[in-house]
């Protein structure tokens, strides 16, 4: 009988879904914010229950025996007690005592009671319902009761993610984040399919941690997952002596684990720290100096567990996973930092990017010869957009200017492009992970230095400071960038060549430095023919790419999504599949 392994990302916030085969090939992946079109999705289940009956239907036989692997272990009921991990950050205003479900108790910086409240019931209900919207569904729709549960170490989720989607059949693997079953960080070696424990650090020291008190000190929300914005602030920041002290005195590697520095320490530095906090009325410019020491901060801890790593395996291959691994300004930096020669994050190495690994490892459970293919995995894995919502927009939608285009849609949007405009791209599947990889893209041309204020401004609705990513034609990318990297997922930074910068200025950050994704024709043909076009027309072999949606609210998900965003911003055009909608 078929069996079919769903796996359930089941942290409390960016919920995912993943289903891999009978045969062990990943049929659908995607994020539960998409569907929802609600931004991370806190607190939602990731198999929703209507949603679920639909994929299904889609990529599975619905008589078939289901497995579902979850991304946590066993023991993660008592997960309540995670968010003591800022407590070693110290009690700066009274009353911010919280009594948690385990009899804890956690002085906090970050959460007041009731977020404590409102975050202890998310994770338990995070932890209680994940897969019961699937059961239900099989048994009511299908009379099917070939349902059962696993249930994975979080971290090995991760590991498994990174490991199973790597270029590689041997490596190294590194997860840090903010608290996995037992702590932060853990290491583990990778052979020929099988992802072995190699050092699981055990303490609430976390980086991720760190990383949430520096996003709160900077005037950014960790509970919308802000990190993000603290690395793009960063470059326009510069290093501060005393905040350095402070920051790097506070955490530190042993072994391939962390230690804080003593409490009464962290104390005074915390109090020292909250007089540097950006307030609701200061430009978020005012905090750069913290972003960019944190950055300096950040990247020695990590070179410091990279350098053990090494010495503990020997590989010459790495994988990064956790959601320290979304920091591409370090990722682009590996390689010269650290002795590793090659290195991969996948798409997703935050806790949606989990349901993959849990899938796999579920499937693995089952089928212990089974091995992935080596090579790089595809991450156009989610929904594609409904045919037949857009043969009915283009049959009776009434709407103007709208044409259908097969064959040649691409060079059209090059053209369009080179024109001047700001497109909205839409094509196959959506991407895996955060960020967009020229299927729900906003493009324009990256040669004029206004493009980047004015997509904040009328697009993005988002702070002037962010920055835009270059996507560009594997064969050129070594004219553009010094020592060039492939990096599939935009997944990390590189510094732009000198001699390019003014040709390209939409997508050089302010410190010379661009998040690049690199394009390929066998990952990605339409996209690799529409940048193509545009190299013909412009000799600029890269368009500005940044994920089409705006701030606060997630990537489109629909037809009707993407119209929305379309008639609502500063957008020209829109192209879904091989239709073309200027305004």
């Amino acid at each position: 009988m078929a069996r079919y392994c769903f796996g359930l990302a089941t942290t409390f916030h960016d919920p995912a879904l993943a289903i891999v085969g009978p045969d062990g090939e990943v049929r659908y992946a995607e994020a539960a914010e998409r569907y929802r079109q609600d931004k991370r999705a806190t607190n939602a289940e990731p198999d929703h229950i209507f949603r679920t009956a639909e994929l299904i239907e889609t990529y599975c036989e619905p008589d078939a025996e289901f497995v579902v692997g979850r991304t946590w272990g066993a023991g993660s009921a008592r997960l309540p007690a995670w968010m003591g991990l800022a407590s070693r950050f110290g009690l700066l205003e009274p009353g911010m005592i919280a009594r948690l479900p385990d009899g804890g108790v956690a002085k906090l910086l970050l959460f007041r009671p009731y977020q404590i409240h409102h975050l202890t019931l998310c994770v338990r209900s995070s932890h209680l319902k994940p897969g019961a919207n699937l059961a239900l569904t099989l048994r009511q729709t299908w009379g099917n009761r070939k349902l059962s549960f696993l249930d994975f170490d979080h971290h090995l989720t991760h590991a498994a993610t990174a490991c199973y989607t790597s270029p590689f059949s041997e490596a190294a693997c590194l997860v840090v984040d903010g608290i996995g079953d037992h702590g932060s960080v853990a290491a583990y070696t990778y052979r020929d399919g099988t992802v072995t424990p190699l050092a699981h650090h055990r303490g609430s020291e976390s980086l991720g941690a760190l990383y949430m008190l520096v996003t709160d000190l900077c005037g950014f929300s960790i509970f919308k997952g802000e990190e993000w914005k603290v690395m793009g602030l960063a470059a326009y920041g510069r290093r501060d002596a005393d905040l350095y002290r402070d920051l790097s005195s506070m955490v530190r590697a042993v072994g391939l684990g962390l230690c804080y520095a003593p409490m009464r320490r962290i104390r005074a530095i915390v109090r020292a720290l909250e007089t540097r906090r950006r307030g609701p009325d200061r430009s978020p410019l005012a905090a750069a100096d913290l972003a960019h020491t944190w950055q300096i901060v950040f990247s020695e801890v990590m070179d410091a567990l990279l350098a053990r790593l090494y010495v503990a395996t020997g590989a010459e291959n790495l994988v990064l996973s956790g959601g320290c691994a979304l920091n591409s300004s370090y990722g682009g930096q590996i390689l010269d930092r650290t002795p590793f020669k090659r290195l991969h994050i996948p798409s997703a190495p935050g806790d949606d990017g989990n349901a993959l690994g849990a899938a796999w490892l579920a499937h693995r459970h089952f089928h212990p010869e089974w091995r992935p293919r080596v090579q790089t995995h595809t991450p156009y894995l989610g929904s594609s957009m409904a045919g037949e919502t857009l043969e009915r927009l283009f049959r009776i939608g009434r709407v103007p200017r709208l044409r259908h285009l097969p064959g040649e849609v691409h060079r059209k949007a090059a053209e369009a492009l080179a024109s001047g405009a700001i497109v909205g791209w839409v094509q196959g599947r959506a991407e895996f992970g955060p960020r967009a990889l020229g299927n729900r893209s906003i493009l324009a041309d990256p040669r004029d230095p206004a493009m980047k204020d004015r997509i904040n401004a009328l697009v993005k609705f988002r702070e002037e400071y962010r920055p835009f990513a270059p996507a560009i034609l594997d064969r050129h990318g070594g004219e553009y960038f010094e020592n060039y990297q492939e990096s599939p997922y935009m997944e990390r930074t590189l510094r732009f060549r000198k001699e390019v910068v003014d040709r390209v200025p939409a997508v050089v950050h302010v410190d010379g430095t661009g998040r690049l994704q690199t394009v390929k024709r066998e990952w990605n043909e339409r996209f690799y023919e529409l940048i193509a076009a545009f190299h013909g027309l412009t000799g600029i072999p890269l368009v500005l790419n940044t994920s089409f949606n705006i701030m606060g609210k997630p990537i489109i998900h629909s037809v009707e999504d993407a119209l929305g965003l379309f008639y609502t911003t500063g957008m020209d055009v829109l192209v879904i599949e091989d239709y073309l909608l200027e305004k």
